[in-house]
């Protein structure tokens, strides 16, 4: 069977690395009858347009059913991944539409307010004013959903897909669901499954008292059970019927506080009773954890295993499930962690087309940053750094630093202009400042290993301080490196590939990427194996 898609193909003419991915994952789908295809594409191949023209070809030629409609859903990780296929293939006169939360969009009556801010007000303001009649049902939240739903290409991030289909039932299954990015696949479930009940909630919302000598996750399970999801719901019934009262208008402040209330009320009561009813003791981690500013307890449950929780919350939503990343690395591994039976599954490897000698990588050990000899070896990495600087004095680049305590040293060790470093909160506002800079920046980042695209003079190079292992003091980390045997090296390749990947984004783009931790050498010579072959040809 020959497949004819090349005018549904969005650029004028498809790479080679391409063409074989097309041809690959059509074939699996319709002469193998495989439901999963696993595209492990390194980067440059262009992963969105080949996974934008799977699912025009399948949705072509496969009705739509009661079961599945037609039409295809992308789901990627990060909010600018999801802007990047609506620069590349959306807008006003193309099919692909995206949506985001609805704390995304400026309301169009009340400039100052988001359309989530507006939406809570809108549940006590009087019918007759001109703000109900301009956002009750012209709302741009609203309409930028419609249009998400209605469209046969839509584009979202896994926090909103996987909430809006798992309590708002508003996302159905289609026929094809394509995950971008999808090595995050099990770290993004994980995050939507477990299960926080704070201390503050429990004073500033439910009125009732922290419990006293709970320290076990069998004691903290039974609280939540006995105590905490009785109150939970009994409030949320209160504001339900609070809210349906007339009378309201005079204490107007009050409640659009209480909205508020309602909105996450409503969301946190829907997630502890899927909570309590896929509970198994075996399969979660308890923590007890400080909340943010420290001064108040949390109880914090994590699955370990979630692979019987992806047919569930992701895969139904896709007849045809089409999975693409760069550090697919072990593909019965991650069929594993997800619970896809390798037989359902076709797998495909494509390097990166663009050439070794224009994305070297180079090993400069300066010693070694674990947690025993970190301290000993942070001045020379400051040192290190402060000669790679001055022999790119002229061009613009990152620093991965994996923690916040390796951004700050460098930052107050350093002190020089060049250098931007950003927090948990303003991330996005410190990516921009350097793209824009007239001057060479240099990122100093702990968190932009992906999903960063520094192409051109954006950065000539990169530093990767620390090879990325996942943090042992995570008892997730530790259960699934114990139920997996390679899942803690895969986890730390994956990342490596990944930062190295960020500098160098077209065919005549070139970079040079140095890692100075010495304990490099052991981890490559451990781990080559599960290595891209196109990441080992680069290193010098």
């Amino acid at each position: 069977m020959t497949f004819e898609y090349q005018k549904l193909f969005p650029h004028p003419k498809e790479r080679q690395e391409q063409t074989q991915a097309i041809e690959f994952a059509l074939d699996a789908v319709f002469n193998q009858k495989k439901r999963f295809v696993i595209i492990e594409a390194g980067t440059g191949v262009g992963k969105s347009a080949v996974g934008l023209t799977i699912g025009r070809y399948i949705n072509e030629r496969v009705k739509g059913t009661e079961e599945f409609t037609n039409g295809s859903y992308f789901v990627t990780t990060q909010k600018i991944l999801q802007d990047q296929y609506v620069k590349d293939f959306g807008g006003p006169t193309k099919k692909l539409k995206s949506i985001k939360s609805s704390s995304n969009y400026t309301c169009k009556f009340h400039k100052k307010l988001s359309c989530q801010q507006a939406q809570q007000m809108l549940r006590t303001t009087d019918k007759s004013t001109k703000f109900f009649k301009s956002c009750a049902f012209a709302c741009t939240y609203k309409e930028q959903k419609k249009n998400f739903l209605e469209s046969p290409e839509s584009v979202t991030n896994f926090p909103y897909f996987l909430t809006e289909a798992t309590f708002s039932g508003k996302i159905i299954p289609r026929n094809c669901l394509i995950v971008d990015e999808a090595h995050n696949v099990e770290s993004e479930l994980s995050k939507f499954i477990e299960v926080h009940a704070s201390e503050r909630f429990c004073k500033s919302i439910l009125n009732i008292p922290w419990p006293r000598n709970v320290s076990t996750q069998y004691q903290a399970f039974g609280w939540i059970k006995n105590e905490y999801y009785p109150k939970v719901k009994s409030k949320l019934s209160f504001f339900e019927n609070s809210l349906e009262k007339s009378g309201l208008k005079s204490r107007l402040k009050e409640f659009e506080k209480v909205s508020r209330q309602y909105d996450l009320l409503k969301g946190h009561v829907s997630k502890i009773k899927k909570f309590l009813e896929i509970y198994d003791s075996s399969n979660w981690v308890f923590e007890l954890a400080p909340s943010q500013n420290r001064s108040l307890r949390k109880f914090v449950f994590k699955p370990i295993d979630i692979s019987s929780f992806a047919k569930e919350h992701l895969f139904r939503l896709g007849n045809t499930v089409i999975m693409m990343s760069a550090t697919i690395l072990d593909h019965k591994t991650f069929c594993n962690s997800l619970g896809i039976n390798v037989d359902d599954a076709a797998f495909i490897s494509l390097p990166s087309p663009f050439p070794p000698e224009n994305r070297p990588i180079i090993a400069a050990p300066i010693g070694k940053m674990n947690m025993r000899e970190i301290n000993t070896t942070l001045p020379k990495l400051t040192k290190a750094v402060k000669e790679i600087l001055n022999n790119h004095k002229d061009e613009k680049g990152i620093i991965h630093c994996h923690t916040f305590k390796i951004a700050n040293h460098l930052k107050n060790s350093i002190k020089n202009k060049r250098l931007i470093i950003h927090d948990s909160s303003n991330r996005e506002e410190k990516l921009n400042e350097h793209m824009n800079s007239k001057i060479p920046t240099v990122l100093l980042s702990p968190s932009m290993a992906e999903g960063v695209d520094l192409k051109g003079d954006f950065s000539r190079f990169q530093i990767i301080c620390k090879v990325p292992y996942p943090y042992l003091g995570d008892k997730i980390v530790k259960k699934r490196m114990n139920k997996w045997k390679r899942w803690y090296d895969l986890q730390t390749a994956k990342l490596i590939v990944q930062a190295a990947g960020r500098s160098v984004r077209s065919i005549d783009d070139t970079a040079v990427t140095y890692i100075l931790d010495a304990d490099w050498s052991r981890f490559y010579s451990k781990n080559s194996d599960i290595l891209p072959e196109g990441f080992k040809k680069c290193i010098v």
